[in-house]
């Protein structure tokens, strides 16, 4: 009998994990495909969660980096416009003069109406100057750099130096230097030098190249807050359907309990009306509903048991 029980035991077993364990593990790689992210060194494997979440990470970036080249484009056009006027105003205003009442540059420093040609605003921070071939600065909107020989600078700002100088030559020259604020960090400049024709005179024009590229820092702002709650969104139904699939897991656990115990429950009834049958009782009931397989059993135990009871009764009869 305890042989017997524990066969049965082992037999429902089976067939529970037999039957529950493959569905397990298709869940498990559904699991995941869905959610978990393998990286093995040569083996990498990425989830349709982490696509996702890459996807708007290389968007974001991809965003950023195309508005923010297209924008400082434009800002470099600005620049360069902004110099190539001031240079075309100046030509004229000086060419205005006659010859014998022109005076030298270093003399018309305080002239306000040269000051408003000669200095004007580029972008937020930025400013036009003029300087003459030598490298003196004669107008800026610095005081302190009237007068500069630009050249003091050429190992402060050797990036700025470099294309200050080249412009000395006479053709219009453009290029990007580092610029060190005061609290110690760095922002890029972008400066384009040109000649004022018919004099030795030369605008500069610069200003941060940054100014004109805070739209697209403020779009990828407001593209990270919707990446944000996006995410969210994303997260919950992800856990939504985390919570499915483990209920959908425990109903079919039980479903093929259910299933396992309703095959086994028969086997188990005809088992123990085998064993009673061994024990002499013959007139044990074999009560088995349905058909197929377990059905046959159940009857073939019917014929066994009313042999055994005929026999037994000839036997009986000769004696």
């Amino acid at each position: 009998m305890a042989s017997e029980n524990k066969v049965t035991t082992g037999l429902l077993f089976r067939l529970v994990v037999g039957i529950f364990v493959p569905i397990l593990l298709a869940f498990a790689f559904l699991g995941v495909v869905l959610f978990l992210n393998v990286n093995l060194g040569a083996f990498k494997f990425t989830s349709i969660r982490g696509i996702w979440s890459n996807s708007m990470n290389e968007l974001g970036a991809a965003s950023l980096k195309e508005s923010t080249d297209s924008l400082n484009k434009l800002g470099v056009q600005l620049i360069r416009q902004k110099g190539e006027d001031v240079a075309n105003q100046l030509s004229i205003y000086f060419r205005s003069i006659p010859t014998k009442q022109r005076q030298p540059i270093e003399k018309q420093r305080n002239d306000t109406y040269l000051k408003e040609i000669a200095v004007q605003k580029v972008g937020e921070t930025g400013y036009t100057a003029v300087y003459d071939s030598q490298a003196i600065t004669h107008l800026h909107s610095q005081p302190k750099i009237v007068g500069m020989n630009m050249r003091e600078l050429s190992t402060k700002l050797p990036e700025f130096w470099k294309i200050f100088e080249a412009s000395l030559g006479g053709n219009p020259i453009g290029g990007y230097y580092n610029w060190r604020e005061p609290n110690g960090s760095i922002r890029a400049k972008y400066m384009y030098c040109v000649p004022v024709k018919g004099t030795n005179l030369f605008v500069a024009s610069t200003t941060y190249i940054d100014e004109f590229s805070k739209p697209a820092q403020a779009i990828t702002l407001k593209m990270g807050q919707l990446q944000k709650t996006y995410t969210a969104q994303y997260n919950k139904r992800f856990g939504l359907i985390l919570i499915i699939l483990v209920v959908v897991l425990l109903v079919l656990l039980a479903v093929i309990y259910i299933y396992s115990s309703s095959v086994i429950g028969p086997i188990r009834h005809l088992s123990e009306v085998a064993d009673k049958i061994s024990m002499g009782d013959l007139k044990a009931t074999v009560d088995v509903k349905g058909g197929g397989e377990i059905a046959v059993l159940a009857q073939s135990i019917e014929r066994m048991q009313t042999s055994v009871r005929s026999a037994i009764e000839r036997l009986q009869k000769r004696r």
